[in-house]
């Protein structure tokens, strides 16, 4: 029996955030507290999709909002909090206290492996409880691109470390329901069943009332995601439209000042319960908001017209209100400049519940804590955003954004600068060679702090099948996510010229580029269809260079092989076809190609792009196209071929099948031009396969200098020596499609599902 060697790579986050701290002079610190101080209680609730100018108090001249300006009058505003643009990025933040490049899964999605507030609040001995929007289990509806790989993915509200709950949308998307008239409502483990001509922020704030008013032998913790005022924008049970009940479904911004005016109605009702209670002296209330207003609204700003900002990184899309109340604690009517982003909220509430920080696994928040008592604090001076909403139904149109602030300046990790005082729009970007004096060091502060921040998290492992494996992959070798948000990487190829990366993402009809200089950015759009509906077909898959370093496609969406004739800017690329058709009938969807040093071309044509569509040519496909322009089809009896590799000493053609039950690499001797024999299965990665977390399939591969091939399959990347033997697995327990070496061999980078991993095989 072999033995097993399994090596995995600790995450040094901690370390990292300390070197941070020293760094840059920010701490995580908590207030002096006396040991014997009772523990308080916390109900943070956060409204969905408002900006701050909907506010009274923040200036905002449209709606009324006098319990909301109550709780700023007995307590503690902010006029420097923010948010992600969107929802789930804002959530997943807050819940987990890290910054999203460290767990984003996917839209919609919380990984449950975190650890949530709601866990350590248990934990510090809370009694816990969760209402409103869930929407953290599942998103991608059946069909969309990339679905069948994070539907249901997503933490289950039950093991979010809540006692109890009463949430909407806890399931798919299209199985969510109503969240405002006949509400969809799982309450602990059951549906409700008598929702009919009820409101569903109505029940929630019951809920929450009723929870607060039981025996509790612990303090409790309440986090209130509110539904309101996310849309569809709809009659609340104080408009008149509400009494005709056809017209409570209307989705009409017309009905978002009601909504508006409705949540601050339901603020009231907990503040004032806690007042019948006689609780409110010993309860802290945070109110917060997850994002800007959506788009479609325009509200009034101190009299002048402010339009929403939902899913842009403008003002307008991440500055929120947020309010902190706790009568006997927080001095009356104060207002703070102090910066706060959705990470604080986690370590604040700990703080708060007399819980030390500095024991949690890892947090990028700094606790306000001092701020709400007074008291003076080290806190930093401005705030991060990483943003990418990606994968996810309808965040197609999105890219990453990371960006730092304070209220003057702004700075994106591509080297935008702004004085957002003056140009909060962001229409004239200042260029940083030509900055002011004044404004050279926030440009050189705000460029550390993204250097810092843009490092790149370990992931995955080695798993070490044979102590061969050693001649082949360093013990030290390090596992790196170096970007994410895709709906599903493909098809990396290295340009040695340029010293970047580009790969496909299939379902965007885009490549991207990675370099060290310029950090990721769109290559070309669209890649691989190009006829009108580009944003709705497949795009490149397989990339290659040619032997003159020209690029050559894999054209899902086309159905045909191209090469890149010219590229004056990412969105005018110009394709000189190469061949589309055998027999005169139309390619399937080429898959993935390998030049031999002949200059020789051989690809694979399955059938996965071609979804509902017939195949014309009738089976699948493994060719050979010569540089004299010869076409010959080399195989048809493989099952589903995927990736292709030609061995070192050109002799051996390498076919990957993606079979579902026997996943395999078939090997071909090569004869001569176009001409195969002795068809066998060469490697057999069934075993991996069951053992595997993921059931991917084996798709493209690689070789190295010394013939070893790395295979995406199961599990990950599989390697392989020239005989066959499976030494060893960089696990990733992700979806992995293809992979690619530098030319030095230094670094392996992989395409994983959403996610671009590079493995250092040399540190």
């Amino acid at each position: 029996m072999r033995k097993r060697y399994t090596t995995r790579f600790k995450n040094f986050s901690s370390i990292f955030l300390l070197m941070f701290f020293m760094i840059f002079g920010v701490s995580c610190e908590s207030s002096k507290r006396d040991s014997n101080d009772k523990q308080p209680n916390i109900i943070l609730i956060m409204a969905d999709d408002l900006g701050f100018e909907c506010i009274e108090t923040y200036g905002g001249t449209s709606y009324k909002t006098p319990n909301i300006n109550k709780l700023s009058e007995t307590g503690l505003q902010f006029n420097n909090a923010y948010a992600q643009p969107l929802c789930t990025p804002t959530r997943v933040e807050l819940m987990t206290g890290k910054y999203n490049f460290r767990n984003w899964k996917a839209f919609g999605i919380l990984d449950p492996n975190e650890k949530t507030f709601g866990h350590l609040m248990q934990d510090a001995g809370y009694n816990t409880c969760i209402v409103g929007k869930w929407q953290l289990q599942s998103y991608d509806t059946i069909g969309h691109p990339g679905a069948q790989y994070r539907r249901g993915s997503g933490m289950k509200v039950d093991d979010a470390g809540f006692d109890e709950y009463c949430l909407y949308h806890t399931g798919h998307q299209e199985d969510k329901g109503s969240r405002y008239p006949n509400p969809k409502i799982l309450q602990n483990g059951a549906f409700l069943e008598d929702t009919k001509d009820k409101y569903g922020p109505d029940i929630f704030s019951d809920y929450v009332n009723e929870f607060v008013s039981k025996e509790h032998d612990k303090p409790f913790f309440v986090y209130y995601p509110m539904a309101l005022t996310h849309d569809p924008f709809s009659p609340t049970p104080d408009s008149n439209e509400w009494s005709e009940y056809n017209q409570r479904f209307e989705d009409d911004p017309k009905h978002f000042g009601g909504m508006v005016e409705y949540m601050d109605k339901i603020v009231g009702k907990i503040v004032k319960n806690l007042d019948d209670k006689g609780l409110r002296e010993e309860t802290v209330i945070l109110f917060y908001s997850d994002n800007g207003t959506h788009q479609k609204v325009t509200s009034l700003l101190n009299n002048k017209p402010y339009k929403g900002g939902k899913g842009l990184t403008i003002e307008a899309g991440v500055k929120v209100p947020f309010i902190a109340n706790w009568l006997g604690k927080i001095k009356k009517g104060t207002k703070t400049d102090e910066y706060v982003s959705p990470v604080d909220f986690l370590p604040t509430v700990l703080d708060i519940a007399n819980t030390d920080v500095s024991k949690i696994s890892q947090t990028d928040g700094q606790s306000f804590l001092p701020v709400l008592k007074g008291e003076s604090t080290n806190r930093r001076d401005w705030v991060y955003i990483g943003y990418n909403p990606k994968p996810g139904i309808g965040k197609e149109k999105f890219d990453l954004q990371e960006f730092v602030l304070n209220s003057k300046y702004k700075m994106y990790s591509d080297g935008r600068f702004y004085n957002t005082q003056q140009d909060v729009l962001e229409q004239n970007a200042l260029d940083i060679k030509t900055v002011s004096d004044t404004d050279k060091p926030i440009v050189n502060k705000f460029k550390k702090i993204l250097d810092s921040l843009n490092k790149y998290p370990p992931y995955g492992y080695i798993d070490r099948l044979d102590p061969a494996l050693d001649e082949v992959l360093s013990k030290d070798v390090k596992i790196e996510l170096v970007a994410r948000g895709f709906n599903w990487s493909e098809g990396p190829v290295w340009l040695p010229k340029e010293k970047k990366l580009i790969f496909s993402d299939v379902p965007e009809n885009k490549i991207y580029e990675l370099s060290e200089k310029d950090g990721l950015k769109i290559y070309m759009f669209p890649s691989g269809y190009t006829g009108l509906n580009r944003k709705k077909e497949k795009g490149s898959n397989g990339l290659v260079l040619d032997e003159n370093g020209d690029l050559v496609l894999c054209q899902v969406g086309d159905r045909n092989i191209s090469k890149l004739k010219s590229l004056v800017s990412f969105n005018k690329p110009e394709f000189e076809t190469i061949v589309t058709h055998y027999n005169g009938k139309k390619f399937n969807s080429p898959n993935d190609l390998v030049y031999d040093k002949k200059g020789n071309l051989y690809f694979t044509d399955p059938a996965f792009g071609l979804g509902k569509k017939k195949s014309d040519i009738g089976f699948n496909g493994v060719y050979f196209y010569g540089k004299k322009g010869n076409l010959v089809l080399l195989d048809k009896t493989i099952d589903k071929p995927n990736g292709i590799a030609v061995s070192n000493d050109g002799k051996i053609l390498y076919v990957a099948d993606s079979n579902f039950e026997r996943p395999s690499i078939w090997a071909f001797d090569i004869i001569s031009d176009g001409k195969i024999k002795n068809k066998r299965r060469f490697f057999d990665a069934t075993k991996a396969l069951n053992s595997s977390i993921d059931k991917q399939r084996a798709d493209g591969m690689k070789l190295d200098k010394n013939g070893n091939i790395f295979l995406a399959g199961p599990g990950g990347v599989l390697i392989i020596n020239p005989l066959g033997k499976h030494l060893g697995t960089i696990t990733l327990d992700k979806k992995t499609g293809n992979c690619e070496f530098t030319d030095d061999e230094k670094y392996l980078f992989i395409t994983c599902d959403n996610y671009l991993i590079r493995v250092d095989l040399k540190p």
